[in-house]
């Protein structure tokens, strides 16, 4: 990653939040494994210890039920030791994996979101990101929960990926979606209103929901959204805007559905599919408004 060039305070706004990680868990992490890794030692140690003519073989069963055997004490001494030493290098694996997720910091201005990984800064403009993606991972991944949130300026970049362990990681999304909005708005509202089209990204929902099944969340393929004044494509089918009469979110299904006058579905999909869902929704709105104050008129 290259250092953005320095930005103006005219250029970024106000600097409204902060957010670092916490490091609690590293912190936690690093002590275990160290403990593992001294319990091998320890262990070993004993094996020392053992009185001379203890050669004999050893038996054990499990709670369960399974025996365990083995030739020697000495041989149960080293493959304890072994174990618990294995144990630490795999905690000591997520710790290393875990404090590159965790470098990043970030800054939240009025224009933009600034990003920190040891001291290379990187600064994206809210008017620039085309793609704001909001998804969920670990535990409630099944639930619909938003715990991760990536943005990319376009296509021909990877995704910046926030995780939830980002301490205020809520106030966070929460401030991104809605100064992402706020920015980029009104260039959405002149393109529609000078006859133009805007064009969103949207993931299929079985694509959301192998994601969910899979973990590979930023390997995405998308398919165009475009709404216009006059119209709004999608998967090659083009609905007039003036038969368009309807947006429902089912916090339930996660789906946004959207229909015409007869009542049928025109678009159908889980809502964080779509990227930049917010601008979009907003999007929709306006132009369906201004459909609405037209048929009054009339």
């Amino acid at each position: 990653m290259q250092p953005s060039p320095t930005q103006t305070p005219s250029a970024t706004g106000e600097l409204i939040a902060s957010f670092r990680h916490g490091k609690g868990f590293l912190i936690f992490s690093l002590i275990l494994g160290v403990a593992l890794l001294g319990l091998a030692v320890f262990v070993l140690y004993l094996g020392t210890l053992l009185p001379a003519g203890s050669d004999g073989p050893v038996v054990g069963q499990t709670s369960r039920g399974l025996s365990l055997s083995f030739s020697s004490p000495h041989t149960l001494i080293y493959f304890t030791s072994a174990l618990l030493a294995v144990l630490a290098l795999g905690v000591f694996a997520g710790y290393a994996w875990h404090k590159k997720l965790r470098a990043p910091r970030y800054n939240v201005y009025e224009h933009g979101i600034e990003r920190f990984i040891n001291h290379q800064r990187d600064y994206t403009a809210f008017t620039d990101i085309e793609d704001l993606y909001l998804f969920g991972s670990g535990q409630t991944v099944m639930t619909g929960m938003i715990t991760n949130l990536a943005y990319r300026r376009n296509a021909s970049e990877p995704f910046h990926r926030v995780l939830e362990s980002l301490k205020g990681f809520y106030q966070f999304q929460q401030l991104v979606r809605e100064l992402h909005v706020r920015a980029r708005m009104p260039a959405v509202i002149a393109t529609l209103e000078t006859g133009g089209a805007v064009t969103f990204n949207c993931i299929s929902s079985g694509q959301v929901w192998g994601k969910r099944m899979s973990g590979n969340f930023l390997k995405i393929t998308t398919s165009p959204i475009v709404v216009s004044r006059a119209f709004l494509q999608y998967q090659g089918r083009t609905v007039p805007m003036s038969s368009l009469r309807t947006v429902d979110l089912n916090a339930w299904t996660e789906k946004v559905v959207i229909k015409d006058e007869s009542g049928t579905a025109v678009l159908s999909t889980i809502a964080t599919g779509i990227l930049s869902h917010d601008l979009f929704l907003n999007t929709l709105d306006a132009v369906l408004a201004v459909e609405q104050q037209t048929r009054e008129q009339a």
